[in-house]
């Protein structure tokens, strides 16, 4: 799935996830729609962390639709 754009959110919505953003010490991102997680195995897990440290990035891996 290809999230083409970020959730458009307001009013008590986007205040409760700024709440839970201060609360939590991290940054939360609203997709529209939900992407489904990929399910990766462990040597592939280990590629995507060893890509990360290289480029000084976060990936996050999502299942193809």
């Amino acid at each position: 799935m290809q999230c083409t754009a970020y959730a458009h959110l307001n009013g008590e919505k986007l205040k409760d996830l700024q709440a839970m953003e201060k609360e939590f010490g991290t940054i939360l991102v609203a997709y529209e729609p939900v992407p489904q997680v990929a399910h990766l195995s462990e040597s592939e897990l280990l590629e995507i962390k060893e890509e990360e440290e290289k480029i000084g990035k976060i990936l996050v891996a999502y299942e193809k639709t």
